[in-house]
């Protein structure tokens, strides 16, 4: 964007001193050599001036325009990060989730080997229930599996959902890498 005061005011004084030199040149009808060169310069700094001006609002345009064009980058990042940011939430939420469930699966696979223990002992030493004891311990030994069967799925799940939670992590930082060299390249 050009100065505009700086431009009046500049164009102003070029039009002040053209019109001085045109009354100057009118009261004098023979102008010396001395008096020639000495306009000649001016009208050689006037012209100079001139293009320095216009390069000037140039450049200032071209400032603009690039001022513009980052800020508009800047406005359609903030969406992008917005989504990213929202994904990490739900990535750490949805990973505490899995941790807590894992956690309670490797409680209850603990309260169930503690009771299977219990039992073995009980059948160990109750020979005249053995056969009831005995079915009971299948029973529970039944039902680890089935535990074990559905720790095994939580634990693939959760090492999907641990993947998944890294690689939008890889993302987010990668992000932020690029970000911190956008902002630090362009000043």
């Amino acid at each position: 964007m050009a100065h505009p005061d700086f431009a009046e005011t500049l164009q102003a004084r070029i039009l002040a001193d053209q019109e001085a030199e045109a009354a100057h040149r009118a009261d004098r009808r023979h102008p010396d050599s001395n008096e020639r060169r000495t306009i000649a310069t001016l009208e050689g700094q006037i012209a100079a001036l001139e293009e320095a001006v216009a390069q000037a609002e140039i450049l200032c345009e071209r400032r603009g325009q690039e001022a513009d064009a980052a800020a508009k980058r800047v406005e359609a990042l903030k969406p992008h990060i917005a989504t990213l940011e929202e994904a990490a939430a739900k990535s750490e939420a949805m990973a505490e989730q899995l941790r807590r469930q894992a956690q309670t699966a490797t409680e209850r696979i603990e309260a169930l080997e503690a009771q299977i223990a219990t039992l073995q002992g009980v059948a160990a030493t109750t020979e005249s229930s053995a056969e009831r004891w005995r079915e009971q311990a299948q029973a529970a030994n039944g039902r680890a599996d089935d535990l074990l069967a559905e720790l095994i799925a939580m634990s693939k799940r959760l090492a999907e959902q641990t993947a998944a939670l890294e690689k939008v992590r890889g993302e987010f930082d990668e992000y932020r890498a690029r970000s911190w060299w956008w902002e630090h390249s362009t000043g």
